[in-house]
């Protein structure tokens, strides 16, 4: 497979790159001018260095390939709005011309579960409409698979969609790590009676449903939800990690609807004052540790085969293990 990697160096698109490399495969990266590319040294890895929003880079980038495996996007429900449509849609409307211009076999899209809302409060699957959430990051996701259905309806543009879930593993600061971190320092708390389902997925598992459905026949046109369909509760996957650490599990907890309506106004006063930096509680992240979300993946498991391979105790083994090797010498206290 001759496959471009987009945001090679973000926490799913490495892994991805890792894949395949373990194949014997030569993938090409791309990467953000400035952005480390270290871990590619000695490696059969082709780094290109570009910006998605740049059509002159994207289209030297994908020359000569036959899949692109979309990784790359603005994440995080805090920023300026501009900045997730240039990324998250007006790029990727440019990525699928070029792609289909360069007479690239698939694309695949690295969407979310969160077009589907950020707390479906209780089962859904891909049939499940689509929810905009007040946020830039959701609006931009939504308006993102909206634009790939017209291309695919009217163009018939080779793309595949795959919405993992909330992901975790190696190399994840934005959760992990800051779950990890307070948790040892006895700040954790419980967003709601912590029985609640939260959407895990490791990785690696994520990577491996990213190949699957760039390889899968009768792919095109498809979206596809990734999770591990283990059950597991906002507490199960605390304590999984306290337990991991050696650090008791959060004692202390919030009403859910607390927690939503405190992080409503946090995110009123930061707008209303202008602030950069996003307010330490938001409803994003109060509704997806807090909320009810399970999702079928049945769909995924009869037309690309996949099945998750890491069950909870060992990606959190994992990723504590990389906690403590690689970040948590340098995480604040």
């Amino acid at each position: 497979m001759k496959a471009l990697v987009t945001g090679a160096t973000g926490l799913l698109g490495s892994h991805v790159v890792e894949l395949l490399l373990e194949r014997g495969e030569r993938p090409r990266a791309f990467v953000q001018p400035g952005e480390s590319t270290d871990r590619f040294a000695g490696t059969a890895v082709d780094v290109r260095s570009g910006d998605v929003r740049d059509t002159a880079a994207l289209e030297a980038a994908i020359e000569g390939m036959d899949c692109v495996l979309h990784c790359a996007a603005r994440t995080g429900p805090w920023g300026v709005e501009d900045e997730y449509n240039s990324t998250n849609v007006r790029a990727l409307e440019t990525l699928v011309h070029v792609a289909s211009a360069a007479g690239v076999r698939r694309v695949v899209h690295v969407s979310s579960i969160t077009v589907h809302g950020n707390d479906v409060r209780g089962a859904a699957d891909e049939t499940a409409p689509f929810r905009v959430e007040p946020n830039p990051y959701s609006r931009s996701k939504v308006a993102g698979e909206r634009l790939l259905q017209k291309l695919i309806m009217n163009d018939g543009a080779p793309v595949t969609i795959v919405r993992p879930g909330w992901i975790y593993g190696p190399g994840d600061v934005a959760s992990f790590a800051r779950f990890a971190t307070k948790l040892r320092d006895g700040r954790m708390i419980v967003i709601g009676s912590g029985e609640n389902h939260v959407p895990l997925i490791y990785v690696t598992d994520v990577a491996h449903g990213v190949l699957r459905a760039a390889e899968a026949d009768g792919a095109e046109g498809r979206s596809y939800l990734l999770v591990n369909d283990e059950v597991v509760t906002q507490r199960d996957y605390l304590s999984a990690i306290a337990r991991e650490m050696g650090v008791a599990a959060p004692r202390w907890r919030i009403p859910y609807r607390l927690g939503v309506m405190l992080g409503a106004g946090l995110e009123i006063g930061s707008r209303m004052a202008r602030r950069r930096q996003p307010p330490p509680l938001m409803r994003f992240g109060v509704q997806l540790l807090g909320g009810e979300n399970r999702f079928s993946i049945e769909r995924a498991r009869r037309e690309l085969g996949f099945s998750p391979q890491v069950p909870l105790a060992e990606g959190v083994r994992r990723s504590v293990e990389w906690y403590r090797t690689n970040y948590m010498s340098t995480a604040g206290r």
